[in-house]
């Protein structure tokens, strides 16, 4: 299995398992949609960067944490119950993703 193939794999399964709970939730689908391609495009980020100063493990931890600011920001207003979910999420995925990357590729 090649680089990119990988990197695709791992993202649809952080993807696919951030999704699941939101679909039990019926939280609306535009939502889903951008929790799920946020982990698709972090997986590709961590899998072809290597952030200078920190450990392998914190790769993902980063880079899905910078990723989900921005949602966060969006979030704030509407709902403040989910900020906290979103940012816990946001770094045991990546730290998964930065882990993956680590083992298999």
């Amino acid at each position: 299995m090649n680089h990119l193939t990988l990197a695709l794999l791992t993202g649809l399964v952080a993807g696919v398992l951030d999704v699941i709970p939101m679909l039990a939730r019926k939280i609306n689908g535009r939502s889903c949609l951008s929790a799920f391609l946020l982990y698709l495009f972090a997986a590709l980020i961590v899998f072809y960067s290597d952030l200078p100063y920190l450990p392998w493990w914190a790769d993902g931890m980063a880079v899905t944490l910078m990723m989900a600011i921005p949602v966060l920001l969006t979030l704030v207003g509407k709902e403040r119950k989910s900020a906290p979910v979103i940012l816990v999420n946001a770094l045991v995925f990546g730290c998964l993703i930065g882990v993956a990357e680590h083992f298999l590729a």
